[in-house]
């Protein structure tokens, strides 16, 4: 294994400074890093790389978005721009009634009227280190990750009558033993609409009172004169089995918007309407299906008509479905319809039966769903990484089903399959969905030039083979940048688009335990001898739950999810400059900068994958943007 050991390159704190005067400081990071709260310091910090940088400084004083007075953001129409404001206590007293106040950003008479969102930090504690990860984790101790809602906290004390969620350092419910810092998250949309957002420098200044004492920290805001597609084209997705569709509709409208707000898909293969089969006819209800899922197939759930006041994909359906069908599965799971084991399900009533649902699922889905903006996907659960011939064979069978009676459809494998398997199966699917270890681009160009569409998932670094079994990118203690690197490396290999198992696994007792999957293994297929006993922080979870801390009644956000969001938004940077310089050679030799050659075979050991100075990423956005802007104007 290859491992760069240049520790602390960008930021480091001055041990011998004296000790502040004032009672607390206020200051601001960039969104791309992450503040522990106990000790003070960048968590990234600590990753072992070779950055390249030669200067030293410490991030609280300045950094490359604060230069110790001002903030100054750039950020096209339609695109959410954060930060992170950091309050901290250098006393031994409880700072209490915590004021803070963000207005909206102004330009002479133009003036953003879309709130700033203020979400306070949550920090979990990681308490070992992430299976695989011995020395790629960023290691032990709080990690900010849940970002609570201001509306869920008690701002105005003439209105409360018992404190429960107070703004207050240390925090009230987050119970971190000797904490110096609470940081607050700042999302700012700007809108898609040019007269809502004329290009140019708008301002505002944020501003935390405690007590008698007044903080400011001017914050500007360059508006480019472009914006990025309302529309989510790239999709990437976090597919998790259940998890919405056995929600009441209320609560699943709150998680799909908060995802469309993110620019990140739902898949949930579960939703099916009522089937009955008696002598071989076929019957669906769709009455709850369709009131559940109808307002995400026409957009009407992101309009101000279920609340969805502004935000990208405004009006837009969701932009992608996974079809209802399943068919007998490696663990005895039954098929939808059901039509028996494999060795009945080809016989001709069954398949009749089979294709009759086939063309009345088709019927009744366009009439509502355009499949030129909803990608409709079938995924059979029954076939997923099945490695056996009999398996292959039922995959071209189905496909060809799909093919012929419902040809808007792509038909979707997961999994690592040799190249036999890939052969016998390329005339029959449409999608393929790979696990990074397995991402071997030379031969994976070849089954794109078959016309397979690729889409990745999986853990974005390898320092061993372990975790090849892990369907989740959201690891916790792991760098930041990951979460934005599956975007670019998206854009770099030409991939159709990406998937993450899991949106919200765990997500009750994560709030105190990070620790998602748990796994034991004794014996039998699946054991590790080396690793027997696996446990990942953050797997599969990129929201929180409501309904577990104190007033917090509505799920939250964490801001692996907002990293997620800003390499999606990367991408259509990508996309709109190689566009408009009608080549992807500058966008490319942007990317290449920051991107080596990650997945695969290759990179199994590496971590060097790609640049972890989220200055360089940040950066290169703002180049970006400048091109973009510079060339949208001949």
């Amino acid at each position: 294994m290859t491992l760069l050991l240049t520790v602390g390159i960008f930021f480091a704190c001055d041990k011998e400074k004296q000790k502040p005067t004032e009672p607390w400081s206020l200051s601001v990071i960039p969104s791309s890093v992450r503040l522990n709260p106990v000790t003070n310091t960048i968590i990234e910090q600590d990753f072992v790389v070779k950055s390249g940088l030669n200067d030293v400084k410490e991030p609280l004083k300045e950094n490359w978005i604060f230069d110790g007075k001002e903030v100054a953001l750039n950020a096209a129409r339609g695109e959410y721009i954060s930060f992170q404001v950091v309050i901290t206590n250098h006393t031994d007293e409880i700072l209490e009634n915590i004021q803070m106040n963000a207005p909206n950003f102004k330009n002479g008479s133009s003036e953003i009227k879309i709130d700033p969102e203020l979400f306070l930090e949550w920090s979990v504690e990681v308490k070992e280190h992430s299976t695989g990860y011995p020395n790629a984790s960023l290691g032990n101790g709080w990690y900010p990750d849940a970002l609570i809602p201001f509306k869920y906290l008690q701002l105005d004390s003439s209105k409360v009558n018992r404190w429960t969620s107070p703004l207050r350092l240390p925090d009230f419910n987050n119970r971190i033993e000797d904490q110096k810092s609470i940081i607050v998250w700042i999302d700012q949309y700007v809108p898609f609409d040019r007269d809502q957002a004329l290009p140019g420098k708008y301002s505002s200044t944020i501003t935390v009172e405690i007590g008698e004492t007044r903080k400011e920290i001017p914050v500007s805001l360059n508006v480019w004169d472009f914006a990025l597609p309302n529309r989510n084209l790239l999709g990437g997705a976090l597919q998790h089995e259940g998890f919405v569709s056995r929600m009441s509709e209320e609560d699943a409208l709150e998680i799909y918007q908060m995802l469309k707000r993110n620019r990140v898909s739902v898949m949930d293969p579960t939703y099916q309407p009522e089937l009955e089969v008696k002598n071989g006819k076929v019957s669906l209800d769709w009455t709850d299906f369709d009131k559940r899922l109808k307002k995400y197939f026409t957009g009407e759930a992101f309009t101000s008509a279920y609340g969805y006041e502004y935000g990208p994909g405004y009006g837009e359906p969701i932009e992608n479905f996974v079809l209802p069908f399943d068919v007998y599965g490696k663990h005895h799971t039954r098929g939808w319809p059901d039509t028996g084991t494999p060795d009945e399900e080809r016989n001709p009533e069954n398949v009749a039966v089979y294709i009759e649902t086939i063309k009345q699922v088709r019927s009744h889905l366009q009439s509502m769903l355009d499949p030129e903006k909803t990608d409709l996907t079938v995924y059979l659960n029954g076939l997923d990484e099945s490695y056996f011939k009999e398996a292959w064979s039922r995959m071209v069978f189905y496909g060809d089903l799909f093919k012929k009676h419902y040809p808007e459809s792509h038909f979707r494998i997961d999994g690592a399959y040799s190249d036999e398997a890939m052969e016998y199966v390329s005339g029959s699917i449409d999608y393929w969905g790979s696990h990074t270890i397995n991402y071997n681009i030379d031969k994976v160009r070849e089954y794109q030039e078959m016309g397979i569409k690729d889409w990745l998932y999986g853990p974005m670094i390898y320092e061993s083979e372990v975790n090849g079994w892990v369907g989740s990118l959201t690891f916790i203690d792991l760098p930041l940048i990951n979460d934005r690197a599956i975007s670019w490396s998206s854009w770099k290999y030409g991939i159709h688009s990406w998937l993450s198992w899991g949106i919200g696994a765990g997500w009750k007792h994560a709030w105190y335990d990070p620790e998602t999957w748990k796994d034991v293994y004794k014996s039998g297929p699946g054991s590790d001898l080396e690793f027997p006993y696996k446990k990942i922080n953050g797997s599969a979870l990129a929201i929180y739950s409501g309904d577990i801390v104190p007033n917090v009644n509505g799920p939250c956000p964490s801001i692996r999810l907002k990293s997620l969001r800003d390499g999606v938004q990367e991408y259509e940077y990508m996309r709109m400059l190689s566009t408009l310089t009608g080549s992807k050679e500058a966008a490319d030799k942007i990317v290449n900068k920051i991107i080596n050659q990650p997945f695969g075979d290759n990179g199994i050991g590496v971590m060097e994958v790609w640049d972890y100075d989220p200055q360089k990423w940040d950066n290169a956005r703002i180049s970006m943007g400048e091109m973009i802007e510079e060339l949208s104007k001949k």
